[in-house]
């Protein structure tokens, strides 16, 4: 039981951690619809949705290693098959096509669909010896699930997808060169879609340049600009956010960290990168422990990689240092399927570390 206590207390690190950083999402959400006429609409969802989210959590985290391993084929076809019906029955939000729609409650697969993925990556990387048949076939793997993903078209969902596919490829022992051809295509794939997408040119060039077009291609920017100024080192509180109730877009969402610093300023924000660094490195930690088997060690791995990029991605985005992407912050941003497909992921993950 000594040997593996430190184990569990870095599982009960990352699910305490989930948690907070859950309830600090709420906070978030609070603070942008302080003004709004139904102050209480979205915190009250969001909460109901952390609660089903924990509930998901610990039941995939006690539901043995084992069956994830061998009826990872089951799990894969029935989110690609939800994947593949959204050209027919989904519908379409913010100009993407990702989302089912049930009354008053949308459904995004791609989002639920990201713990199986990294468990299908992980599983095929292990299951052949042959670098050449691995990778292949991982590729191929891949690929399939890319395409409906960049179909709706989601580029920021199906760069994280990719991110995650080159990090299990690396963790489990890819050479250097094929990591360069795998992030030159990825440069290429990223050119051919801002040539067949015009707006997203104009997203890179508002991030330079957003005085040239303020109400349009630079709007975003200069709104994040102004809430995170407004607040400062120790914000405005619970209740002053003018800035992301009145311009910041999706400020509950897609512009969730702006919010929490115009909300809590500097200081006040730090908290949240600290649970993050407790949540990716309780998930690495576990990783990297001895006698770990293989599919095992690239699910950790790959859930902390996957959780640490987009939570970079958003970060640098609402922090101006990338282009819009519309991606949302792990665990912060409003969503119930970004919040339980999260959590999915990091229960998976923790059953592979009970093994």
């Amino acid at each position: 039981m000594k040997r593996d206590f430190p184990e569990f207390r870095a599982q009960l690190l990352a699910v305490g951690a989930t948690f907070l950083l859950g309830l600090w999402g709420v906070l978030t959400i609070a603070s942008s619809q302080s003004t709004s006429p139904e102050p209480l609409y979205l915190v009250g969802r969001q909460f109901s949705f952390l609660l089903v989210a924990m509930v998901v959590l610990l039941a995939a985290w006690r539901v043995p290693f084992g069956f994830y391993r061998k009826n990872w084929p089951v799990l894969a076809a029935f989110c690609l098959l939800l994947l593949g019906l959204l050209p027919f029955l989904g519908v379409r939000i913010n100009g993407m096509l990702g989302w089912f729609r049930f009354g008053e409650f949308q459904l995004q697969p791609s989002e639920l669909a990201k713990g199986i993925f990294l468990l299908a990556m992980a599983v095929v990387f292990t299951r052949f010896r042959d670098s050449r048949w691995r990778f292949g076939i991982a590729a191929l793997t891949a690929a399939v699930w890319l395409a409906p993903i960049l179909l709706q078209p989601d580029f920021g969902t199906g760069m994280i997808y990719l991110a995650a596919f080159a990090t299990i490829y690396f963790l489990a022992g890819g050479a250097w060169r094929t990591l360069g051809e795998l992030a030159g295509g990825g440069v290429l794939f990223a050119g051919l879609f801002i040539w067949r997408n015009p707006y997203a040119w104009k997203r890179i060039t508002g991030l330079f340049h957003p005085e040239a077009d303020p109400f349009g291609s630079g709007w975003h920017i200069r709104q994040f600009e102004l809430a995170i100024a407004r607040g400062h080192y120790f914000g405005s509180k619970l209740g002053g956010a003018v800035w992301s109730n009145a311009y910041l877009p999706l400020s509950y969402n897609d512009s969730a960290f702006a919010t929490m610093m115009e909300t809590l300023g500097l200081i006040g924000s730090l908290p949240v990168l600290f649970f993050f660094a407790i949540l990716i490195g309780s998930l690495s930690w576990l990783a990297l422990r001895p006698g770990r088997s293989g599919d095992a060690r690239l699910c950790l791995g790959g859930a902390a990689a996957m959780i640490g990029i987009q939570s970079l991605v958003h970060i640098s985005v609402n922090l101006c240092l990338l282009p819009p992407t519309g991606l949302t912050l792990p665990l912060i941003s409003y969503g119930g399927s970004s919040l339980v497909g999260t959590a999915l992921l990091i229960g998976i993950a923790l059953s592979a570390s009970r093994e």
